[in-house]
């Protein structure tokens, strides 16, 4: 007997990269899910943004079901099992295992409808007829052509320079193999074995077991309220904690205006500072601080109290918190590393889904066979322990207003991410925007090395901020960032919508809604 299933066709996608929102959008135009559109868009943006991701990359991913159920996948790399005593100066040293193969398999295969070999098509397909460089990548890859020359990055260089148009046909065929094996296609078997060989050939110390024993894992899932609605991300492993206790923190304090304010980039800063202040580590190398919270600490309710108390009184006081992140001889970290993609299906089903391999180009080297970006192991440089898994700045979220998905977002930018996806949420919660106004108005952030505010927000901004933070450092239009971030949702009027954000390549589609009758068909026996 065939039993006929109606699909419905539409949502929106987000991503870094105009080729990675057409591959998830072609998804959603094959009645695929928000899972077959991330994983499509996610398998593409390794060929089309090589200098944030890679297959044998990271990611962190948060998404609502249909149903209204939510699920983390912690698709986190990890330190090889065998090290020896002191680690060697090879440029693949510090490789990481990959996870991001077994996450989008997961993601994949439980929450999917399209098959993986049609979800991996339009990334193979790219990988083997190419594409030129967009403005942003060919910067990213102009300033690094030296480093990937040094390190030997072969099939990312043309002529020992960045490639006026790129293209990968050995990576099309591991993408092809991946849409017909799944993960193991990668992590195991032969390819296992000659790609562990291609990083130890590089310095690394890579084990064909290795690749095939780091599992996705079910990711730690917190909830918090802000205002009306319901924010969801991921726990230790992608530093929630911290975004949640942002945000709870201005929860208890008043909304914010139809636009940014000094006296309201004062309550952001201090609430940012404040919050990087309590984490147990530092920022930027993530290594164990003093004086730091539990991560369960900070998000407890009297603590976040206890602390939006203390803001509400030195903001009426006019006194900063110091000491927590100043440093004012450096400058500004601005790298727009890692990357971000949301996809919505017409179901109502989310991804939020964060990729990352370190810095851009990762190690700036390939393994010696097939000329892929290993990411680079932060953790190898600090607290080498065999086999522990990296735990990195993404912080994928998803905003529901009742059962409405208000917004499915994330961030590249390092420490950046969390305050940049904070001061995203406010503006559509609190000030009403639309998804593309509140990716287009001014920040405020923090970074290891001080206070940023972006010059469009005007000189009553820069000044009140000036009087508090006097090392203000100035983030231009167009030649640098404070969070690159990526975000779909709803609109008003319960229509899929999204936006792209303009410090990088990134681009957006929305799907109009409609049902494809009798197109999906099953026997049953």
């Amino acid at each position: 007997m065939l039993n006929v299933h109606p699909i419905a066709r539409g949502g929106a996608v987000a991503t870094g990269s105009p080729w990675a929102t057409e591959a998830g959008t072609e998804m959603l135009r094959q009645g695929g899910t928000a899972a077959d559109a991330a994983a499509a868009a996610a398998l593409a943006i390794c060929v089309a943004d090589p200098a944030n991701a890679s297959i044998i990359g990271r990611c962190q991913i948060v998404l609502r079901t249909r149903e209204g159920r939510f699920t983390a996948i912690d698709g986190a790399s990890a330190i090889p099992s065998c090290l020896p005593e002191t680690l060697g100066t090879g440029p693949l040293a510090c490789a990481a295992i990959p996870c991001l193969p077994q996450a989008l398999e997961k993601l994949h295969a439980e929450h999917g409808r399209l098959p993986l070999a049609v979800v991996a098509a339009p990334a193979a397909r790219l990988a083997e007829d190419g594409f030129i460089p967009p403005r942003h990548l060919a910067a990213a890859w102009a300033q690094n052509a030296d480093a990937l020359a040094k390190g030997g990055a072969g099939p990312y260089l043309d002529h020992a320079g960045p490639p006026a148009r790129f293209n990968h046909c050995r990576l099309a065929t591991l993408l092809r193999a991946f849409g017909e094996r799944g993960a193991a296609a990668i992590t195991s078997g032969e390819t296992a074995r000659i790609l562990a060989e291609g990083v130890r050939a590089r310095g690394g110390y890579w084990r064909a077991e290795d690749l095939a024993a780091n599992a996705a894992l079910d990711g730690d899932v917190l909830h918090a309220r802000f205002r009306d609605c319901q924010v969801t991300t991921i726990g230790r492993q992608g530093w929630g904690h911290t975004l949640i206790q942002m945000l709870s923190i201005l929860d208890r304090l008043p909304p914010f205006g139809d636009s940014l304010t000094g006296a309201e980039a004062c309550r952001l800063v201090d609430v940012i500072e404040t919050c990087f202040g309590d984490r147990p580590q530092r920022l930027g190398s993530l290594e164990p601080k003093p004086g730091g919270y539990a991560l369960e600490a900070l998000i407890a309710p009297d603590f976040v109290a206890a602390r939006a108390a203390e803001i509400a009184r030195r903001l009426a006081e006019d006194t900063p918190a110091v000491g927590l992140t100043k440093a004012p001889t450096a400058k500004m970290i601005r790298d727009k590393d890692t990357t971000h993609l949301s996809t919505l299906d017409a179901e109502g089903a989310t991804v939020s889904m964060t990729m990352s391999i370190g810095p851009h180009f990762g190690l700036r080297a390939t393994d010696a066979t097939f000329g892929l970006l290993p990411a680079k192991s932060y953790r190898m440089t600090r607290d080498p322990v065999p086999g522990a898994r990296d735990v990195t700045e993404m912080s994928p979220v998803i905003v529901m207003r009742g059962n409405r998905v208000l917004l499915s977002v994330g961030a590249a930018g390092s420490e950046l991410i969390p305050g940049a996806i904070v001061q995203v949420i406010v503006n559509v919660v609190d000030r009403g925007f639309s998804l593309a106004e509140s990716l287009r108005a001014p920040r405020v952030n923090v970074s290891q090395s001080g206070v940023g505010i972006q010059v469009e927000v005007g000189a009553e901004v820069i000044g009140t901020l000036r009087a508090r933070w006097p090392d203000l450092e100035m983030s231009g239009e167009g030649s640098d960032h404070l969070g690159v971030v990526q975000a779909v949702g709803h609109n008003a009027d319960g229509l899929p919508d999204g936006a792209a954000d303009e410090a990088w390549d990134g681009s957006w589609v929305a799907v109009a809604p409609s049902a494809l009758e009798a197109s999906e068909a099953s026997v049953a026996s």
